[in-house]
């Protein structure tokens, strides 16, 4: 839940910022998608402005997907590709996460 928002000043711009989300994730503010990502480097900035209610508690929710499941279904997927590294399950190198945290 994040906190009440207190009527803004004009002019005054509300931003979430991601920078990490593990690999597979949507973001949704008050049961609306703001941001679907699957991609770990890539940092995000959503402006939640408009969305936010004034008043009233928002409800921000982050649902993750299995990296490695979602791994395994891509490299299956692509029959075609060689996937070739030194250790460990092939399928880690379809997706962009680290691999330490694999």
């Amino acid at each position: 839940m994040l906190p009440e928002i207190a009527s803004q000043a004009k002019g005054t711009v509300t931003v979430l910022a991601f920078d990490g989300l593990d690999t597979f994730a949507t973001v949704k503010l008050n049961g609306e998608t703001i941001l679907v990502s699957d991609n770990m480097f890539i940092p995000h900035r959503v402006d939640v402005t408009k969305k936010l209610k004034s008043g009233s508690g928002n409800v921000l929710e982050i649902d993750f997907a299995s990296a490695r499941l979602r791994a395994i279904e891509i490299k299956e997927a692509h029959p075609e590709h060689v996937w070739v590294g030194f250790n460990g399950d092939m399928a880690r190198l379809a997706v962009r996460k680290a691999q330490y945290h694999w």
